[in-house]
């Protein structure tokens, strides 16, 4: 559990489950936290880390948490199985996916990678078909190799390029002094939010305005974040995580700012579009990314943010 200062008694308990160790791309709800806005919202949060399985949607689906942040297939295909869950905000309006090639290899789109070797997770391999076919490549133009869930392949030239996160994986190469270019996923065909925010579909219809007031203290850390990167860094490795790098959390920070907006370009925090839900649904379907088909119009439900920003 963390924990920064008292609540009050009449605080509303909110439990946010994360989807990874509390770092940089989840400073909106940390800095929120830290800085009491979420007490002073009349909210009495506590942050989970991920456990070992990543089983957000469970968690969240089993009332152990109140908010689940995932990612928007796993959030699909978890409702396409029968959770009882919607996605109510987003926090990256697109996704850190990519794939990563040293600065000195000169590889800096997929094109580039024709006849190259590209090393991908389980969690990855069918994604890879996407960026392929939106540069009209198929997987007989390159070489996919199966790679665990280290740099070293990528470092040691066993592979070219490999998956990772913009926000991750490619900040921890250039902290430690390996130079990497970086091909978006979101920027060759992949359609798909990040860290959509989610909760019980019961909790979405009884606790809007809860819901509207968590959204709002989170844009005001998000807000603080971005305005105070350095000071937040620093915070999110003395209050959160202690084995981290003050460093890499600043660049970490760096690298997810512009994912926040990158559809509003407005700081509109949270902001979903229907149009976007639909292409990643249409691709989750047409690639069989997912397990079975998915449907947005039965887990995404747009009223909250729609109150955050009634103009739009």
């Amino acid at each position: 559990m963390l924990a920064a200062g008292p609540a009050h008694a009449q605080d509303f308990p909110l439990t946010i489950q994360l989807d990874w160790k509390p770092t940089a791309q989840f400073a909106g709800i940390l800095v929120a936290k830290d800085r009491g806005f979420y007490r002073q919202a009349g909210l009495d949060v506590t942050i989970l880390p991920t456990d070992a399985e990543m089983a957000t949607v469970a968690i969240v689906s089993a009332g152990k948490a109140s908010i689940g942040v995932t990612e928007a297939d796993v959030a699909l295909v978890g409702r396409a199985h029968g959770a009882p869950i919607k996605a109510f905000a987003t926090m990256m309006q697109a996704t850190p996916f990519c794939l990563i090639t040293l600065k000195q290899s000169g590889l800096a789109t997929i094109k580039s990678l024709k006849g190259k070797r590209i090393g991908l997770h389980g969690d990855g391999e069918k994604s890879i078909d996407v960026p392929l076919r939106f540069n009209g490549m198929t997987r007989q133009d390159v070489t996919l190799i199966d790679v665990p869930y280290t740099l070293d392949d990528l470092i040691a030239g066993k592979v070219d390029a490999m998956q990772g996160y913009s926000v991750d994986e490619a900040v921890r190469l250039e902290t430690h002094g390996y130079p990497v270019n970086i091909i978006p996923f979101s920027e060759n065909g992949y359609a798909s939010y990040a860290e959509v925010l989610f909760a019980r579909s019961a909790f979405v219809d009884r606790h809007p305005e809860q819901l509207l007031a968590f959204l709002k203290a989170t844009r005001a850390g998000w807000n603080y974040a971005i305005a105070h990167p350095d000071e937040t860094a620093r915070m999110i490795v003395r209050r959160y995580l202690p084995e981290g790098s003050v460093d890499e959390q600043r660049r970490s920070l760096a690298q997810v700012i512009p994912l926040l907006d990158s559809e509003t370009g407005d700081r509109r925090f949270g902001w979903m579009r229907k149009q976007t839900w639909d292409q990643s649904t249409a691709m989750f379907n047409r690639y069989q990314l997912v397990d079975r088909p998915v449907d947005a119009s039965e887990l995404v439900d747009y009223s909250i943010i729609e109150k955050l920003y009634p103009s739009h």
